[in-house]
């Protein structure tokens, strides 16, 4: 029986699943009539560690037998597939068994890991991956040293990935809008359209290499959403449907986040379908992962480039091999980032370096970045 197979699975189901999965799961199951509104408010209680929601979730399924275990295994199957393989349910009997007498249909692991639930990935080139690198300003003491070696990162991995990569190098303010503008106009559009911003900035957006301080005081700046507002449904018509992914390398204010002592437990692009055409919100399949939190500055190496980077580009990378979904990816990012140790030294003081990115999302379906097949196999 299908429950059977989840407690036998129960310890690395837990330890696997991701708080945007265990989400995604409830809900599903909720309009499954598995779970109760109620049942799936306690299981998502902000107060419990992802540990305990997983955990919760597992055995709330497993009270409900047969089919509802077998519903909850379906459906990872769609959301999370590296996890749903390494549970290696084929080797249980008692799963084929249940699909042999079952009204469900008996699951199995030789379906493609692509459903309505996830985001078109298969056209070449997969779509643009625009670079904007600020490097060097009007003051030099104020040159982001390293920022080459971040740029170097992604476009060797967005090459890898099937994108067609173009980098743009110290842009006015004026020159970044109006870059945005004419990218949202381009027709060389794919199935997925990825901006990456490194600069100076702070919580009112990125600096343009000739930023110029404000009789305020503060330094003239792009606003995120001059950024951002040239892709939504409204004026980019060619990408309504598909991921509208930014990666804002860039600090969010002038302080440096203080740290804490953790004590660890165990661990389709169309807009149609089936002939039914529907309407969806202009702001949707947005993607934005900001490097830190607002208020907080974002840390780089002047020898090795920005830590968000170049954490983001090897959980990518791996990730894309494994077919995890970009918010698992970026979940680890944050864990690892969170992790990270360093020292600044500011006005002869030493200070610890700390930061955790924050991504930001409308996404509707799962996002995978899928190499193409070529790549994959070098």
């Amino acid at each position: 029986m299908a429950e059977k197979v989840l407690e036998k699975c129960r310890i690395k189901l837990r330890d696997g699943l991701t708080e945007p999965v265990i989400k995604s799961l409830s809900d599903h199951l909720q309009e499954e009539n598995v779970l109760g509104k109620e049942e799936v408010e306690e299981i998502l209680q902000r107060t419990k560690t992802r540990t305990d929601q997983a955990r919760d979730l597992i055995d709330s399924v497993v009270r409900k037998g047969s089919k509802a275990s077998e519903i909850l295994l379906k459906c990872l199957e769609k959301r999370d597939k590296y996890v749903y393989d390494s549970l290696n349910i084929d080797s249980y009997s008692a799963i084929q068994e249940a699909g042999a007498t079952s009204s469900h249909p008996t699951i199995t692991t030789d379906k493609p890991n692509t459903t309505t639930e996830e985001y078109k990935m298969d056209s070449y080139p997969r779509g643009l991956c625009v670079i904007i690198n600020n490097e060097t300003f009007k003051n030099p003491e104020r040159k982001r040293n390293g920022s080459q070696k971040d740029v170097e990162r992604l476009k060797s991995l967005f090459e890898y990935l099937g994108f067609l990569v173009e980098i743009k190098k110290d842009q006015t303010t004026s020159e970044i809008k109006q870059l945005m503008i004419d990218y949202s106009k381009d027709h060389r559009h794919g199935d997925c359209f990825v901006c990456c911003v490194m600069s100076h900035g702070n919580e009112n957006g990125v600096e343009g290499c000739d930023a110029k301080v404000l009789a305020s005081g503060d330094e003239q700046m792009c606003p995120l959403n001059d950024i951002i507002s040239p892709f939504d449904g409204d004026k980019c018509t060619s990408l309504i449907g598909k991921p509208k992914v930014f990666f804002i390398q860039a600090c969010r204010g002038h302080e440096m986040q203080s740290k804490v002592l953790v004590a660890d437990g165990p661990g389709s692009s169309r807009i149609q379908t089936s002939g039914t055409k529907y309407s969806i919100a202009k702001d949707s399949d947005f993607l934005i992962a900001m490097s830190t939190v607002e208020g907080y500055k974002a840390i780089r190496n002047k020898n090795n480039g920005s830590w968000f980077i170049q954490s983001l580009c090897n959980h990518l990378e791996d990730g894309s091999k494994r077919g995890q979904d970009i918010l698992r990816i970026l979940t680890k990012v944050n864990d690892e980032v969170s992790r990270a140790e360093g020292i600044i030294v500011e006005d002869n003081k030493t200070i610890d370096a700390k930061m955790t990115p924050q991504p930001y999302f409308t996404l509707r379906k799962l996002l995978v970045f899928r190499a193409p097949k070529a790549a994959a196999s070098k």
